[in-house]
């Protein structure tokens, strides 16, 4: 299950501002002849020489919102190779403009990578200094007991405000291994003692950090585990519970799997026929397949439309199997 991150990242007032001044510098030219036009460049400091120079780095298409934004922020010809020596070889114009807004110099980005975080693109660099991040926060994060994290979640922890006291609480429920993702996932969807302890009195204990969240995300309470029981699912395990939820399982889908005589009370039964779609084109796709040499990945790609790939999972791979023989064997 992907978990998203929702973060608060600050937005940079230099985007209101390059739309303003932009869509006033579009109206104007609009307006105006080719005398009028060189005026307006001039007026604005654009001459044909400071145009040329930022072509002549390799930037052919620019607006010219973006043209008066450079020239308002101070962006020149040497801060932009500056920038590029230092490996952002690649940046765009509207990220330099951000660049000098948030006052990122070459010390600056100097001390950020020597921090060692990977994916430490512009874009990265920019939610740093938006969210005043320098090493020493990060050093702080590393301390904390997150060794393994990358720049985007730094930006997420520091959006969020995740707090010391918080991350002890949840180190010390067990969760001692605990990505910094998955730290600022559970802060994001309010996971605490008592919602940990809602799900150990279910009977799950035995769970890790990216379970809890799936538990928490799809809402797995007492309620639920009551329905299941009513259906006759009275023995499963965490990855069952998880997908029965995930897969709508109900009275109607059980009467389903009845009608074609393939129903043994097994949670993992229902997760496989749910997952393949039981219906009639189930049955003729199943019937007309070579059994002893066919793709499993491929015949759940044409049931769903997904990408299947269950080399990891292989609980639910055998179930599979074993519901594509039965169905295969089935006398209609």
């Amino acid at each position: 299950m992907n978990i998203h991150l929702c973060t608060k990242i600050k937005t940079p007032s230099l985007i209101l501002n390059i739309i303003m001044v932009g869509a006033l510098f579009t109206i104007n030219i609009a307006n105006a002849n080719k005398s009028d036009l060189e005026q307006i460049n001039n007026h604005n400091g654009l001459t044909a020489e400071f145009i040329d120079s930022i072509k002549n780095l390799g930037f052919d298409s620019i607006e010219n919102g973006e043209l008066l934004a450079l020239k308002e922020y101070g962006v020149t010809v040497p801060y932009i190779n500056k920038i590029r020596d230092l490996g952002f070889t690649n940046i765009e114009l509207g990220e330099l403009i951000a660049f000098k807004e948030y006052d990122i110099n070459a010390s600056y980005i100097e001390e950020v990578q020597k921090t060692g975080l990977i994916d430490m693109g512009a874009g990265e660099l920019i939610g740093f200094a938006a969210h005043d991040i320098d090493a020493k926060y990060v050093d702080k994060i590393r301390k904390l007991g997150f060794s393994n994290i990358n720049a985007g979640e730094v930006i997420a922890f520091k959006a969020h405000g995740v707090n010391q006291k918080y991350i002890a609480e949840i180190q010390a429920l067990g969760f001692d291994s605990i990505s910094l993702g998955e730290m600022i996932a559970f802060d994001e969807h309010n996971i605490d003692t008592i919602k940990v302890n809602e799900v150990y009195q279910l009977g799950f204990t035995d769970i890790n950090a990216g379970e809890m969240l799936a538990f928490s995300i799809l809402d797995i309470n007492q309620t639920f585990v009551n329905k299941m029981e009513s259906l006759g699912f009275t023995e499963i395990n965490k990855n069952e519970i998880l997908r029965l939820r995930q897969y709508n399982i109900d009275q109607a889908a059980i009467d389903n799997i009845k009608h074609y005589g393939l129903y043994n009370r097994q949670a993992s039964t229902v997760i496989a026929l749910a997952i393949l779609k039981l219906d009639e084109s189930l049955i003729r796709d199943v019937k007309a397949l070579d059994i002893n040499n066919y793709s499993m990945d491929k015949l759940l790609e044409s049931r769903t439309g997904k990408r299947y790939s269950l080399s990891r999972d292989v609980e639910m791979y055998e179930e599979l199997s074993n519901v594509v023989s039965t169905i295969y064997s089935l006398e209609l």
